[in-house]
C-alpha cells in the first residue's frame, strides 16, 4: 500500500483527467495499474543487494551500489542512465559545501589481550564495529574511561596519552579531544543513536560512528553496545587495568561522490521535471536506511516506466527525473555542477528510511505544509497523498 501510495504521487503531479474515485487526483483505472503492477519482491531484491554492500560514501562498495543501480534502472528502460562522479577530496566545493574525503576499509579487529583475551569488534563481522574515516593502526594500549570524552572536565585528572579512551560522547568529538588534543591513540566509543523518549531500550544495539571526513589523519575509533560498554565502565571502576590490541587496515583518501540519475522523458520539454530522489549511502547492512528509499523510487521507476511503455498510463507533461545521491554531499555537488536541472524542477518526492517496521522504529507518518508564504500546489498533492495512506492503513486495520 505504502509503494502504490508513492508511486501515486509522481502520476498525480502530471496532466491527467481530473475525473477520481479512489483519490481526488487519479482516475481508478491508473491507480488500478500502478497497484497491481508494483511488486514488493522487486523492491525487497534491491534492498537485500544494496544491504550486502558497505555503502560509505566514496568508498569502493559504494560505487559498486551505483552500478547496480544503474544496471538494474537500464534493465527497466529507463532513459539517460548514467552514473556521474564528482570529486570527494575534501578540497573541491559545490556551492557553499566543501567536499569530504572518501574512505576505504579492508580490516579492522580490537580485542582484549589482558586480563581477558577475547574480541571486543570485529569488522569483518560488522561493518559498524569500526567508525568511518578510520585509519591504519596497529598497537596495544591501556582502557582508560573518559566518560562521555567530549570536554576538558571528562579528561580532569586523566592522562590519556598513548591510551585507547572509552567514551560515550559523539565519537568524532571525542577522537578531536582525546587524540588530537591530548595524545590518545584511539577511540572505544558507544556513542548513542539519537536521543528519544525510549533511548537506552535497545542495549544491545551498536550505533554507527564516523570520524571527521575532512581529517586525512585521523587514528582510528571502535564501536561497541551499551551493555558491553557498562560492562568495561564497571572494571575499570574497580581498578582492572585493561589492555586492548588494535589492527586496523583503513584509510582516508580522495575519492569520488558517485550520482545514479534517469528519466522519464515527458512530452513538454519546457513543463519543468519531477525529481523523486533518496540517499543511497550507509553502513552494511542499511536496509532500512536507506536501501529502503533507494528500493522504492526504483521500484517506482519500473512500474511506470513500463505502464507508460505499454499505454496504461499516458506519458507525462513533465520529465520524471530519478536521483540516488550521497546524502547531503551527492546532491549539492549533483545540483551545483547541473544547474540547469536545479531550474527545472518543480517538486521532489524524497524517500528516507520508508521500510522500517513502525511498531520497532515507534514511527509516525505526517504531511508537513510549506508556510503561506511560499504557497504551492505540492501542498495540496501531499494532502491527498496523506489521506490515501491514513484510509489504505484505516481499510488494512479493520
Amino acid at each position: 500500500m505504502y509503494r502504490a501510495a508513492c508511486l501515486l504521487v509522481a502520476v498525480a503531479l502530471l496532466a491527467v483527467p481530473a475525473a477520481a474515485q479512489k483519490t481526488a487526483m487519479l482516475p481508478d483505472a491508473h491507480l488500478d495499474a500502478i497497484v497491481a503492477e508494483a511488486s514488493g519482491s522487486l523492491a525487497r531484491d534491491t534492498v537485500v543487494a544494496l544491504g550486502e554492500r558497505h555503502r560509505v560514501q566514496g568508498s569502493p562498495e559504494f560505487r559498486d551500489a551505483a552500478e547496480y543501480v544503474a544496471a538494474r534502472a537500464r534493465a527497466y528502460g529507463l532513459s539517460d542512465v548514467a552514473v556521474e562522479s564528482f570529486p570527494a577530496d575534501g578540497k573541491t566545493t559545490y556551492g557553499v559545501f566543501r567536499s569530504y574525503y572518501g574512505w576505504e576499509a579492508d580490516s579492522g579487529t580490537l580485542a582484549e589481550v589482558s586480563p581477558r583475551q577475547e574480541t571486543v569488534a570485529d569488522y569483518s563481522k560488522m561493518r559498524v564495529a569500526l567508525a568511518d574515516y578510520s585509519n591504519a593502526a596497529d598497537l596495544t594500549a591501556d582502557l582508560v574511561d573518559v566518560g562521555a570524552g567530549v570536554s576538558d572536565a571528562d579528561y580532569a585528572g586523566k592522562d590519556v596519552k598513548g591510551t585507547i579512551v572509552l567514551a560515550g560522547g559523539n565519537v568524532a568529538v571525542a577522537h578531536r579531544e582525546a587524540v588530537e588534543e591530548r595524545g590518545a591513540a584511539g577511540v572505544l566509543s558507544y556513542q548513542a543513536n539519537q536521543t528519544t523518549g525510549w533511548s537506552g531500550d535497545y542495549q544491545d544495539n551498536v550505533r554507527w560512528g564516523h570520524l571527521s571526513p575532512y581529517n586525512a589523519e585521523n587514528r582510528f575509533a571502535f564501536m561497541i553496545s551499551l551493555r558491553q560498554a557498562r560492562a568495561y565502565r564497571d572494571r575499570l571502576a574497580r581498578g582492572e587495568r585493561i589492555r586492548m590490541r588494535a589492527v586496523v587496515r583503513a584509510r582516508v583518501r580522495p575519492a569520488t561522490f558517485d550520482v545514479v540519475t534517469a528519466t522519464i522523458p515527458g512530452t513538454d520539454p519546457e513543463a519543468g521535471e519531477i525529481v523523486y530522489s533518496c540517499h543511497r549511502c550507509h553502513q552494511k547492512p542499511g536496509a532500512n536506511d536507506n536501501a529502503s528509499g533507494a528500493a522504492v523510487i526504483l521500484e517506482d521507476a519500473r512500474v511506470l516506466a513500463l505502464l507508460i511503455r505499454e499505454g496504461r498510463l499516458p506519458r507525462p507533461r513533465r520529465t520524471i527525473r530519478f536521483v540516488w545521491p550521497p546524502e547531503i554531499a551527492g546532491t549539492m555537488a549533483y545540483l551545483a555542477r547541473h544547474p540547469e536541472i536545479a531550474r527545472r524542477m518543480r517538486a521532489a518526492i524524497h524517500m528516507d528510511m520508508v521500510g522500517g517496521d513502525f511498531h520497532t522504529t515507534k514511527a509516525v507518518f505526517h504531511v508537513t505544509r510549506n508556510p503561506a508564504s511560499l504557497a504551492t500546489y505540492v501542498d495540496d498533492v501531499a494532502a491527498v497523498f496523506g489521506e490515501y495512506i491514513v484510509e489504505g492503513s484505516r481499510r488494512a486495520a479493520a
